[in-house]
């Protein structure tokens, strides 16, 4: 109740109340009395704080700034603050308060807009109600005095309508925001100028002075934050459909998968600047034994404010060492000097990264930072921003677009593996939502592609064309399907794809050449028809079953010609296995070897009981076929070893050793299956011979 006393007087007329209040409040989380656990719970804190602004006189403004900062790190406090309108109240409160507290504000308005990744761990002080009992009296939770807005009405701020800000499909969002000088903004507004132009050759020389210069002296993610350039470029790979402009297509395919190993190598400097090296030198500027001395201790967050913990607030135009892009900023000072005392000179002299922002930047000038972070690209929008813009590209009849559309759609691909989790599919926020249609459609694109190809397959075309397509088939499949193996569960197949992926799956799951080559796609691809269409994988089983029974057919008439001892058991299952699929190649020289097989295993002594068993399963098979020609062939190719055991020229050979060849027909359920549907088959040859 000593805290509910205190939140309510931080809203008293008195400038007096208020600020001895809010100093209560300051002085018991100071000395651990109460945490933040304790304040994120109550509603009533933040409209004061926010109320704060609108009395006449302000007195501690740094200070309720600073407690908004400290607070705005934990989720329930943000979905408070973003309940009753804080955005829109310190924007506008932006252009109010001196230079020195808009920096803090931006860092508050930068957590409001922050996807966190983790919550931060939550704990109440030693006297304070547990967690237990914070569950079992849920009033608490939502504050200890019902909700009074009357008194923030006085901002004259809009109710905020409750939406669903929890994203759950981000593994990471945006990179730390990285401001600008004056000479960076101007180098990035001529490059995206140039690349607006209608002069090919100077969008050609752009794009090179990009790859070579510009995305080398710029970190990755200023591309994102200021993502014109990306646009322009993306805007650039629909002219690989135009004669003779493809070249500039395949020029920007060039700078956008360069741009996403950049990426990728920022994202692992960020997850672990200690650890992550490009380079092979010895002992890095960014390695461990080096950079425990500058960054130990410190910690930034995922999103900090501009101007406070940039690790990189200036790019082109400032003097000394020139940091680079690839996460090795500053690794060249360590290798400048020749001697350990030099060594340790150029160590001092360049700043590390997370010491830059503490530097005096007279080049910075005054950006909306605000409006920038609004128009910024997360890297999931950037992925499946350049999923949209390539992947019509592969239906191009240019074999080498195709090639450079696939290499930059397998560097988007790691990207999105950490960007984007398979939670997207239960994610109902906007933002959720908006990227599980888009990627959808580019499913939907992808499966439409592949029997685009498959379907162009035909001996009419030359044969350059019919290499083209099946390599395209083959080449776009198999990203299809690591991509849905990226993103989409097995499980969630039938509620999610389209028919036009369902279909090209289908296609590929008979594919035999990819099926051998690739086994583990042609599972995967198996397992997602098992979810989509129970006809087509009805159909891709049985055909998969003949295909199996067909080889076992080739492999058995492969045994039966070798020389040498021959495993009687495996020859018997092969021929089971090959009955199966007579219908299909109708190989009648098969039935012969069959029937010689089991007079040969019923007439030795030694035969086990099992590999008689067997054969004599594999005879009934063939005696009751329901091909009418099997039928007929088995009977007629029986008759034919009976005549030539018992025929008259065998009169000097012994009774005993010719009676062996036929031991396989005198068993009694051979003979039943004789004697009553033999003889009473209605077609005429098997009749007759019987």
């Amino acid at each position: 109740m000593v805290l509910a006393g205190l939140i309510r007087k931080l809203g008293h007329q008195l400038a007096e109340i208020r600020e001895r209040a809010l100093k209560s409040i300051l002085c018991k989380i100071e000395h651990n009395l109460i945490c933040y656990a304790d304040l994120i719970q109550e509603r009533q804190l933040f409209l004061h704080l926010l109320e704060w602004f609108n009395f006449p006189s302000v007195p501690m403004k740094e200070e309720v700034l600073n407690l908004l900062s400290r607070l705005v790190k934990y989720p329930p406090a943000v979905q408070h603050l973003v309940d009753v309108g804080a955005v829109e109240f310190l924007s506008k409160l932006r252009s109010n308060v001196e230079p020195n507290l808009q920096a803090e504000i931006d860092g508050i308005l930068d957590g409001l807009f922050l996807l966190p990744s983790e919550v931060p761990a939550l704990s109440s002080a030693s006297y304070q109600t547990n967690q237990t009992e914070l569950s079992k009296n849920p009033e608490i939770l939502t504050g200890y005095f019902p909700q009074d807005k009357s008194n923030f009405q006085q901002m004259e701020v809009p109710p905020r309508p409750v939406v669903n800000q929890t994203v759950k499909c981000l593994k990471f969002s945006t990179f730390p925001w990285l401001p600008l000088t004056t000479t960076d903004r101007h180098v990035l507004s001529s490059n995206e100028s140039s690349l607006r132009s209608s002069n090919h050759t100077l969008i050609w020389n752009t794009c090179e002075l990009l790859k070579d210069v510009i995305m080398q002296d710029f970190p990755a993610e200023i591309f994102l934050q200021r993502p014109k350039i990306v646009q322009s470029l993306l805007s650039l790979l629909k002219l690989a459909f135009g004669d003779g402009k493809h070249r500039l297509a395949l020029q920007s395919v060039s700078c956008l998968q360069q741009l996403c190993m950049y990426l990728r190598n920022r994202l692992n400097f960020h997850r672990d600047p200690g650890f992550f090296s490009n380079k092979h030198d010895t002992v890095s500027q960014n390695s461990s034994l080096s950079y425990c001395h500058e960054a130990r201790g410190t910690h930034h967050s995922q999103n900090p404010s501009p101007g406070s913990s940039s690790p990189r607030p200036s790019v082109v135009g400032r003097t000394g060492q020139r940091p680079r892009g690839d996460g090795q900023d500053w690794d060249a000072a360590s290798s400048s000097g020749s001697s350990s005392h030099a060594h340790v000179n150029s160590r001092i002299s360049v700043h590390s990264p997370l010491d830059m922002g503490h530097i005096d930047l007279p080049e910075l000038e005054t950006e909306d930072t605000l409006e920038l972070q609004f128009q910024q690209l997360s890297l999931p929008q950037f992925c499946v921003s350049i999923l949209e813009s390539a992947v019509p590209l592969l239906r191009t009849g240019s074999r080498q677009v195709i090639i450079r559309v696939l290499e930059l759609l397998t560097e988007d691909m790691t990207l999105i593996g950490e960007a984007i989790s398979t939670d997207i599919w239960d994610d109902s926020s906007l933002f959720g939502i908006d990227m599980k249609e888009k990627l959808l459609l580019v499913l939907g694109a992808l499966g439409e592609t592949m029997c685009y190809h498959k379907s162009s397959i035909s001996l009419e075309q030359p044969e350059v064309m019919l290499v083209h397509h099946r390599m395209a088939f083959i080449s776009i499949s198999l990203f299809a399907v690591r991509l849905l193996q990226t993103l989409l569960p097995v499980e969630k197949a039938s509620e999610f794809l389209s028919e036009p992926m369902s279909t090209a799956l289908f296609l590929l799951s008979l594919d035999m050449p990819i099926s051998l080559e690739y086994p583990n796609i042609h599972e995967a691809v198996v397992a997602y028809l098992e979810q989509l269409n129970s006809e087509n994988y009805s159909i891709y089983k049985r055909t998969a079953e003949a295909v199996y029974s067909i080889e076992c057919t080739c492999n058995f008439l492969s045994d039966i010609g070798k020389e040498g001892e021959k495993n009687l058991l495996e020859l018997v299952e092969l021929a089971d296995q090959a009955l199966r699929s007579f219908s299909y190649h109708q190989h009648f020289p098969l039935i012969k070897e069959i029937i010689s097989i089991c007079s040969k295993i019923w007439k030795s002594a030694q035969a086990s009981p099992l590999l008689q068993g067997e054969s004599q399963k594999v005879l009934l098979h063939m005696l009751s076929h329901p091909l009418p020609r099997v039928k007929a062939e088995t009977y007629h190719c029986c008759l034919e070893i009976t005549k030539e055991c018992l025929g008259v020229h065998n009169v000097t050979k012994p009774v005993s050793s010719l009676c062996n060849g036929i031991h396989f027909l005198l068993h009694p359920k051979v003979l039943y299956e004789i004697s009553v549907f033999g003889i009473q088959e209605p077609e005429s040859e098997v009749c007759q011979v019987t």
